[in-house]
């Protein structure tokens, strides 16, 4: 059995080392709600980034280089992406692009994998997004494009 003045120590170390948690956790909280985290906006206020609602979302494209006659790639990776840029500047202020692998099971069942271009616009209009797709469509030669659409909030960060 434990003598009282053992039992009485543990508990204190134990009260010291439940304040020292809290300090710290205190100073953590402070940390991250000061103006390291925050951003000047025009008039000098402090806000978290300055998000923004976007209107029209987010969209992805997932845009396979096989085409669709031939199941087979038939022009190079950069040269299709030089076209989809070109038809994207057309509607959009700008895009991020990136090449990926992927794959689809066709209507007969057979798995055709490819290279793609996977290209992403937030805040963009809709009917501007269907505009690049039917042009893709027919510049690339493809049955289809797989599109996503979210609803996001957006910031430009510049720093402090």
């Amino acid at each position: 059995m434990h003598s009282p003045a053992k039992i009485s120590k543990f508990r204190i170390v134990v009260v010291l080392l439940l304040l020292l948690e809290g300090i710290v956790l205190s100073g953590i909280i402070i940390y991250l709600a000061s103006d390291r985290y925050f951003q000047s906006d025009a008039s000098g206020n402090g806000t978290v980034l300055n998000y923004h609602d976007s209107e029209n979302g987010k969209y992805v494209l997932h845009i396979g280089l096989n085409d669709k006659d031939t199941y087979s790639q038939l022009i190079s990776a950069e040269e299709a992406k030089e076209m989809v840029n070109g038809i994207c500047t057309k509607y959009v202020d700008g895009y991020t692009v990136m090449e990926a692998n992927g794959g689809w099971v066709d209507e007969t069942g057979t798995l055709a994998e490819e290279k793609s271009l996977v290209y992403t616009f937030s805040n963009a209009e809709e009917t501007d997004v269907v505009s690049i797709m039917n042009e893709v469509l027919t510049a690339l030669n493809q049955n289809s494009i797989l599109v996503e659409r979210q609803d996001i909030s957006y910031a430009y960060y510049s720093g402090k």
